[in-house]
């Protein structure tokens, strides 16, 4: 007989343990597997934006000791094509987190590891999933061990996390559109580098010339990330790249012809493409993170853009689990499927590898002003999804933006704040009143302490006669005239 759970994630990195996480919160019964015997080592995405770092936080991870561990990323110096340099400052004020991080992988996957294990829960390595059937009540997915043995499980819902590659994305027939960069490639160290100034700590340098584009990243242990996108010699070479050829790139791309590369450690070469697949949902699978679309990985966003994707599905799973109607699981697809394309269309006009028209230094500086906001990925917003109502209109965020951080008052009179309260994983309902009648369960009750001000309104709202009602993933899901019909709409959300 087919072993039996709620959910199983196929995938075990950062995202896959997100979703996790979500659903070990709310006490799913889920599996977690995964294909690799021993986590994947190496640094790959080693930077962890604004906005990833507030999801930990409301995930209930250490988000103190993960800083301690990194480089607090200040700013970008960008080199255009040989004319005078541009230095963004990558810090933003509003927020708890006010720098993102370079940290390796390897430490993110740790952190999110022994979050998952304090709740529970734990990871089958050596696992993978080789087939799955959908009907109406459920999945039926086969699970293959190291030792060559399969196991039939029935899940109500699956969801792999199990990047590019995706075994049950083949297997669900969904289309995956791939856009390549011809006649390029990306050749990656992390190493001691000698010979090439820091400028600082947490200093980017990012080098355009009209040979290839050159990133330049500090890390903890004091190692470089190097990573150069070039014109390519040879498609057919699948070798990792030596250190002598990362070094020649370097030496070229940053016109410093003594640096010197030493202790390396990651060597990598890819070629680079984006892609996306066609949907994220298929009946009762979903594709997150690099499953559903996979952006070439000069952006410093895939890990990030993955992490919020299992954040924003997570606690609408365990809902419909406990009740909720169906089609708010529609509303997974309909609000992250447009960051994936909005996201590939990004990196798709920014990216120089050497070959073909360089842009010119304007070009490069109109797209670093216009990128600078979105780069935390605190602008991401659904306004336009079927969850986000307002009946208010005015100033400040609108239904659909991130909730920023603000002192509130609990229905009994004790001071809180709206992150403290996010981290139960309940909706925050921020009234007029201590105490709105007729809360729903899940649903934890608040309201705005004013301080001189914020008498008439602040930034983060509600004005005066006014309520939101912040979604478990900390963006706004209603703002409109009065509790009652704030609670109206969460009835309607979550209760049919």
């Amino acid at each position: 007989m087919a072993r039996s759970t709620e959910v199983v994630v196929v995938g075990a990195g950062p995202v896959g343990l997100t979703l996790a996480i979500e659903l070990a919160r709310r006490k799913v019964d889920f599996r977690i597997v995964d294909r690799r015997v021993e986590p994947r080592p190496g640094t790959r995405g080693c930077t962890v934006w604004q906005r990833t770092l507030e999801t930990f936080d409301l995930m209930g991870l250490p988000v103190a000791d993960f800083r301690a561990r990194a480089v607090g990323y200040r700013r970008r110096v960008y080199h255009p094509f040989g004319e005078p340099e541009m230095a963004v400052d990558l810090r933003e004020d509003e927020g708890p987190y006010p720098l993102p991080l370079l940290i390796g992988q390897q430490e993110t996957e740790r952190a999110l590891t022994e979050r998952l294990r304090d709740l529970g829960g734990g990871i089958e390595r050596g696992v993978h999933a080789v087939d799955a059937e959908q009907d109406a009540e459920g999945v039926s997915l086969t699970l293959e061990h190291g030792d060559g043995t399969r196991e039939a499980v029935r899940a109500g819902w699956v969801v792999s996390a199990e990047g590019s590659h995706s075994v049950l994305r083949d297997a669900l027939g969904i289309p995956w559109r791939t856009t390549r960069f011809g006649g390029t490639q990306l050749v990656q160290v992390d190493a001691v580098a000698h010979g090439l100034p820091s400028g600082g700590p947490g200093e980017a340098h990012l080098h355009l010339t009209e040979d290839g584009f050159l990133g330049d990243l500090p890390l903890p242990d004091g190692r470089r990330r190097l990573f150069a996108a070039v014109a390519d010699p040879d498609p057919e070479n699948r070798l990792d790249p030596s250190v002598a050829e990362v070094e020649a790139y370097v030496r070229k791309l940053s016109g410093r012809p003594d640096v010197r590369l030493e202790s390396p450690l990651y060597n990598w070469r890819v070629r680079l493409h984006n892609s996306v697949a066609a949907r994220f949902r298929e009946g009762r699978c979903f594709l997150v993170g690099d499953a559903g679309r996979t952006v070439m990985p000069v952006t410093a966003q895939g890990m990030n853009t993955g992490i919020q994707d299992a954040f924003n599905l997570g606690w609408k799973l365990a809902a419909v689990i406990a009740g909720a109607p169906d089609r708010l699981l529609d509303s997974y697809e309909a609000e992250r499927l447009p960051v994936a394309h909005d996201l590939l269309k990004r990196t798709e006009r920014s990216f120089w590898g050497g070959v073909g028209t360089p842009p010119t230094a304007e070009a490069v500086a109109a797209g670093v002003r216009k990128q600078q906001q979105a780069r935390g990925e605190k602008a991401v917003d659904y306004r336009g999804s079927a969850l986000s109502r307002q009946t208010a209109p005015g100033p400040g965020p609108a239904a659909g933006d991130r909730a920023p951080q603000v002192a509130l008052v609990r229905a009994d009179g004790t001071a809180t704040t709206l992150y403290d309260e996010l981290r139960h994983g309940e909706w925050v309902l921020v009234g007029t009143a201590a105490a709105p009648p007729g809360t729903l369960p899940g649903t934890r009750t608040t309201r705005r302490a004013a301080t001189p001000a914020e008498t008439a309104g602040g930034p983060a709202g509600p004005a005066p006669g006014e309520t939101l009602l912040i979604r478990p993933d900390g963006h706004i899901g209603y703002r409109g005239g009065s509790d009652e019909d704030a609670l109206g709409y969460l009835t309607r959300v979550l209760g049919g």
